[in-house]
């Protein structure tokens, strides 16, 4: 009977320390033992991967997306691009693989010559972790700019209708 404790005994305290000591090993090899999983599963078995989308789309964020999506495809789960978004140069941002090799790859796409000449192999195919920045157009920025003027001249007009009626009572 004291055997079968002993046992137990040693089975629980090595149950409870491997976990401890493992997590402490590096495997040989292992650039990155920190480094989070790049990869998921999806519902219908297809490997999924992280990539975010920034700026003017109708649905910006970080999206899980079938591995080998391209950037059209990308664009067509955030909605598309917004009216003001400036597709002929939109920017994929692609993480440098290790910090101490290449630096990080920015990748300029026009979008809308794709949309003139239907030639695939001008739009990316997407990487784990790459970020697609889609700026605004300069007219989007002119127009912000004179609605902001707009909004200062009418609360200088009001400032004035004040200052003449109170002078003018």
């Amino acid at each position: 009977m004291t055997n079968t404790f002993a046992l137990k005994l040693i089975g629980l305290i090595a149950g409870l320390l491997l976990p401890v000591w493992a997590a402490g090993q590096t495997p040989s090899g292992a650039a990155d033992q920190n480094r989070a999983a790049q990869y998921f599963l999806g519902s219908q078995d297809q490997v999924l991967m992280a990539v975010n989308i920034w700026g003017f789309v109708n649905k910006p964020g970080q999206y899980m997306v079938p591995y080998d999506t391209d950037l059209i495809s990308l664009l067509s789960y955030a909605g598309g691009p917004r009216e003001e978004a400036k597709i002929k140069s939109i920017k994929v941002v692609r993480p440098a693989k290790n910090v101490h090799q290449q630096p990080d790859q920015v990748i300029t796409v026009d979008v809308k010559k794709f949309l003139e000449s239907g030639r695939a192999a001008e739009i990316p195919v997407l990487k784990p972790g790459d970020t697609v920045v889609v700026s605004g157009t300069r007219y989007y920025f002119v127009s912000k700019f004179f609605e902001f003027a707009v909004r200062i001249a009418a609360l200088i007009q009001v400032w004035a209708l004040v200052e003449y009626y109170t002078e003018n009572r």
